[in-house]
């Protein structure tokens, strides 16, 4: 297997201004405006899907903040968890409930239908879907404005006014990104214990090591759906922590792998460098490497 088609496998588009250099331009967002920014944010959500508005008080518990949003002084985009529960209603996709156009999705969705190779339709349906908010928000105008770059990976940008705790509106926007899919696997993906005396590494760099490690030794990261084995396309626990006992199990380390390890960055590291094959630790790192640098990220000077 060539180290491309397993970069493939596991490098995913994180972070980033994708508003820069457009009228939505975004700045950093200081600590103590995110929260104050966040309520406001899902207050208009709720005024452009009311039939949803109840399902938006997920984005202002502190709990569902993904990565290093609310642990920085400040930080250049917010990351939110948002259960993709919410977009489907009995089992079917709640277009109704959105309150988008019917015969819009339907278009979106047999397009990408076409021109998919391996996604689920449950994904397929979500990515439409996602799009048609997206339009909606921006015909609607305002404050809000959307970006569909990531829908395909369940994530919607939004480019939204930054506020201070008095309620003050800024002249300085921020990114706000809504992560979706399953609330136990988008923090187990994304959280993120990082090392205090470097603040180059980033929740990216945990993120990306951890699924280059499970890419390495026979297993493909689903956002939002967990570790696929790669030889059967099985899904091989619905839960982190049982993933975790099924790779015990199958791989056999030296030292199991525990939830503490993979959510620390150097616990992390160092098990790799001490429990994996010869053969799986050096696939595992040049694929890290190789990650962090197409994303244009601080490159550790710990992976060799």
């Amino acid at each position: 297997v060539s180290l491309i088609s397993l970069l493939k496998e596991i490098y995913l588009n994180e972070g980033g201004n994708v508003f820069k250099n457009t009228e939505y331009d975004t700045q950093n967002i200081l600590l103590v405006n995110i929260e104050p920014t966040i309520k406001r944010f899902a207050d208009d959500l709720g005024k452009l899907f009311p039939n949803k508005k109840s399902t938006f008080s997920e984005l202002t518990n502190k709990s569902n903040w993904l990565g290093s949003t609310g642990k920085k002084p400040q930080s250049g985009d917010v990351d939110l968890a948002y259960s993709n529960e919410h977009f489907f209603k009995n089992g079917k996709i709640d277009t109704n409930g959105w309150g988008v156009d019917q015969n819009d999705f339907n278009t979106l969705y047999e397009k990408y239908k076409k021109s998919s190779r391996s996604a689920t339709d449950e994904t397929i349906q979500i990515r439409a879907l996602l799009d048609v908010i997206i339009d909606k928000v921006n015909k609607a105008g305002g404050d809000m404005f959307g970006n569909n770059k990531a829908t395909n990976g369940g994530t919607l940008h939004f480019s939204y006014p930054q506020y201070t705790p008095k309620g003050e509106k800024l002249d300085t926007r921020a990114q706000l990104d809504i992560d979706s899919g399953d609330m136990d696997w988008l923090k187990f993906r994304y959280n993120s214990e990082l090392p205090k005396d470097n603040p180059n590494i980033k929740g990216l760099h945990r993120g990306q090591l951890m699924l280059a490690m499970f890419a390495a030794t026979g297993y493909t990261f689903k956002s939002g759906k967990g570790f696929i084995r790669k030889e059967t396309g099985e899904i091989i626990a619905d839960k982190p922590q049982s993933a975790l006992e099924v790779f015990n199990k199958e791989y056999q380390p030296k030292q199991p792998l525990t939830l503490e390890i993979v959510n620390n960055y150097d616990k992390l590291m160092n098990y790799i460098k001490t429990n994996l094959k010869p053969e799986d630790q050096t696939k595992t790192l040049d694929m890290f490497r190789e990650a962090v640098r197409r994303a244009g990220a601080y490159v550790p000077d710990n992976i060799d």
